[in-house]
């Protein structure tokens, strides 16, 4: 037979403390709270004031515990939902728990295995920085999720190059795979298209005076010299004004309108998770807009919209999305013994939770002037 315990036996106490704990866990999850007081003479705590207090603190309890447990504990920030305008989501990519530790070949595969591609690091080549560390996952407390970590060095013992080619620039990057089965990854003529992804760079980022750029949209076939878009951190020679722009490369260049935004302080971006959101039509009289959000106070560091600018290159098929650091060291190297002298350092970018949508999706990709 089940023992029972009689409401007056309960410790007044022990009663108002677990009415404040729900009072207050009720608000750190900003949920509606109504509070009925009764006139309780707290000199006469009778059995039957007690066992309504009881109750009340129960029904209470059970469905705040219920909400615990269906919260979502991916991410911290609001749920985003899909697109609207007849936008899908053609794919989609974040870090796993068995990539902990792993190497950066094990990284690849399992990003070929969704559309992604991890090869152009210096861990590629036997004439590079073959040695070194440059593909990571890890797990992120702040977004909850697992995450990539790409690094890239320059100090005196060890200089990462491009690909096994040490002359004037560094590059570790990922970016989506341009072959038929997923061209859908990519922008295609006429195709509407939105990405979305984080990423973070650390506390006292230096840049190149050149470029580092973090994210590039940038032709596979055709005129595929310079990058359609990218997101370029900089800095002036001497370390100062560092900053983010966005730069815009046309197919000619009377169609190029160089820097269309400037001057995004670095500061604001330092050790922050940044929400990435950006929406292409690739044509030659395309539009592109871009929507750059701090996570952890919702402030959102540049909204802005172009039309009419060219986001397309003669002879291509795809417009592929390329995510990390590639940077210059700012003039020519003389030997491999030589060293950058605008004050690069080693430095590292977080990227996370990756999203493709598209409309108008072109269902026969080919060359397209």
């Amino acid at each position: 037979m089940g023992s029972h315990v009689h409401p007056a036996t309960i410790p007044w106490k022990i009663i108002t403390n677990i009415w404040a704990n729900i009072k207050s866990r009720f608000l750190q999850k900003h949920l509606p709270l109504v509070i009925i007081k009764y006139p309780i003479n707290n000199s006469k705590k009778t059995p039957s004031t007690m066992k309504n207090l009881l109750i009340f603190t129960v029904t209470l309890l059970i469905p705040l515990c219920s909400c615990s447990q269906t919260e979502n504990t991916d991410t911290d920030e609001p749920v985003i939902p899909p697109p609207s305008n007849n936008y899908v989501l053609q794919g989609s990519m974040q870090g796993s728990a068995e990539l902990v530790e792993a190497g950066y070949t094990q990284i690849h595969q399992y990003m070929r295995k969704i559309g992604w591609d991890y090869s152009e690091h210096p861990n590629s080549s036997s004439l590079d920085h073959k040695d070194g560390v440059h593909g990571e996952v890890i797990y992120d407390l702040f977004i909850r999720q697992y995450i990539f970590k790409l690094s890239i060095h320059a100090n005196e013992k060890a200089l990462d190059g491009d690909r096994g080619k040490l002359i004037d620039r560094q590059r570790n990057e990922m970016k989506t795979q341009t072959t038929p089965s997923w061209y859908k990854l990519n922008g295609n003529w006429d195709e509407w298209q939105q990405l979305k992804w984080k990423f973070k760079i650390p506390k006292d980022f230096r840049p190149s005076g050149s470029f580092t750029h973090l994210h590039q949209l940038k032709a596979q076939e055709g005129n595929n010299g310079s990058p359609v878009i990218t997101i370029t951190a900089r800095s002036n020679g001497n370390g100062s004004n560092r900053r983010i722009q966005i730069i815009h490369n046309g197919d000619t260049e009377e169609t190029t309108k160089g820097t269309i935004i400037d001057n995004l302080p670095l500061e604001d971006f330092e050790d922050e998770w940044i929400q990435v959101e950006t929406e292409m039509h690739y044509t030659h009289n395309g539009s592109f807009s871009i929507t750059l959000s701090r996570l952890s106070d919702g402030k959102r560091l540049v909204q802005r919209s172009f039309d009419d600018i060219d986001l397309w290159r003669k002879g291509a098929i795809s417009i592929r999305n390329k995510f990390g650091i590639y940077r210059s060291f700012g003039k020519t190297l003389t030997d491999e013994n030589d060293r950058p002298t605008n004050g690069i350092k080693d430095e590292h970018i977080l990227l996370a939770d990756f999203k493709v949508y598209e409309k108008n999706t072109n269902p026969d990709p080919q060359p397209h002037d």
